[in-house]
């Protein structure tokens, strides 16, 4: 993390995605203090961030990237299956050091759950896949869940490249190298935002798919999309 912003390199900061606490929030359906204290901590305890986050902070504000937006995803996954922010931080904290990355979530390790213990699984060079036990560091098997969070991230050099906010929204995604990371309809790499204030602002659809040149389709996914995640609860 670098706090010096005034020597930051904005350039490179734009390719690697540019989220606010609220906007990320919005994305993935959590309370913005949720999301504020996966990656900045509580001050008052001196409680210490689940994240590593990437970005420095704007002023007042604190800037997150691609690879924090997926990170607090998981956070946010594994808070909804029943672990504790504390056993969430562990955790982190194994697989920065196993790993020897500051982003261990943003990377396809295929993690599984319990809804106790948090698992990794890895392949033998036999082929024999096992768990490993990020609590305690053993190899168990266990019945566990499949995490379907995994469905909606698109790796690349087993880094990841691509997500998708909502699972039903599959054409909605989000590139860092594209428009900011914001969310996006595939191929037309139109932002969804700026199609469903052109829909507002039109009164339909087939009007704003005219204006942009698009299929029809494409602006209907992009309403849908700004519709539903507007219409979600925060968690």
């Amino acid at each position: 993390m670098n706090s010096g912003m005034h020597h930051y390199d904005w350039a490179k900061l734009a390719e690697t995605g540019i989220y606010t606490i609220p906007f990320a929030a919005r994305l993935l359906s959590a309370k913005p203090e949720k999301v504020r204290s996966w990656v900045e901590g509580y001050g008052r305890g001196n409680v210490a961030p689940i994240l590593m986050r990437d970005g420095p902070r704007v002023g007042d504000k604190t800037v997150l990237s691609f690879l924090d937006l997926v990170e607090s995803a998981w956070v946010r996954h594994f808070r909804g299956m029943g672990y504790s922010a504390q056993t969430i931080r562990k955790v982190a904290i194994r697989l920065r050091d196993r790993h020897k990355t500051d982003h261990p979530f943003a990377w396809d390790k295929r993690f599984r759950g319990d809804g106790k213990t948090i698992f990794e699984e890895e392949v033998t060079d036999e082929g024999e896949k096992r768990l490993l036990n990020l609590m305690n560091d053993n190899f168990e098997l266990a019945d566990v869940v499949e995490p379907s969070l995994f469905e909606q991230i698109f790796y690349v050099n087993d880094l990841a490249s691509e997500f998708t906010p909502l699972r039903e929204h599959q054409r909605i995604i989000c590139n860092p190298k594209i428009a900011f990371g914001r969310p996006i309809v595939r191929d037309t790499w139109v932002p969804t935002a700026k199609l469903y204030k052109s829909y507002l602002i039109e009164g339909g659809a087939a009007e704003v798919a005219d204006e942009f040149n698009l299929p029809l389709t494409d602006v209907k996914a992009a309403v849908r999309f700004e519709k539903d995640l507007n219409g979600r609860t925060l968690h």
